[in-house]
C-alpha cells in the first residue's frame, strides 16, 4: 500500500516518464539508456512484477515500484537507492510544460 501513495505522490514524474516514452526524443533516451544500465544491474530491480505498483510493468525498482521504462525517462526523477540524480526539479519541469 505504500508504494500506491508513493506512485501517487510522484504522478506528474511519472506522466513525464510516459510523455517521454511516447514522444521520444534522442537526448532523453540517451539519458534513459545511461540509467537503464545502472537499474540492470542493481539488486533492487525486480523482473518478476511482484513489487511493481502498476502490474506488467516491469522491470521496476523494488524500492519505489515504479516501471523503469517510465522513471528513467523522467528527467526529474532520482533513483531511490542514490544511484542516478534527478536533472531538473519539479518546478523546472512544470514551467518547462507551461512554456509554449
Amino acid at each position: 500500500m505504500q508504494k500506491i501513495f508513493e506512485a501517487w505522490k510522484n504522478r506528474k514524474q511519472i506522466m513525464e516518464g510516459l510523455k517521454n516514452s511516447l514522444i521520444r526524443k534522442s537526448y532523453i533516451e540517451a539519458i534513459a539508456s545511461d540509467r537503464y544500465k545502472i537499474c540492470k544491474d542493481c539488486n533492487k530491480k525486480d523482473d518478476t512484477g511482484k513489487e511493481c505498483v502498476v502490474l506488467g510493468t516491469q522491470p521496476c525498482c523494488s524500492l519505489c515500484g515504479c516501471s523503469l521504462s517510465l522513471k528513467t525517462r523522467s528527467l526529474s526523477s532520482e533513483c531511490p537507492a542514490g544511484k542516478w540524480q534527478a536533472l531538473i526539479t519539479e518546478e523546472d519541469e512544470d514551467q518547462l510544460e507551461n512554456y509554449k
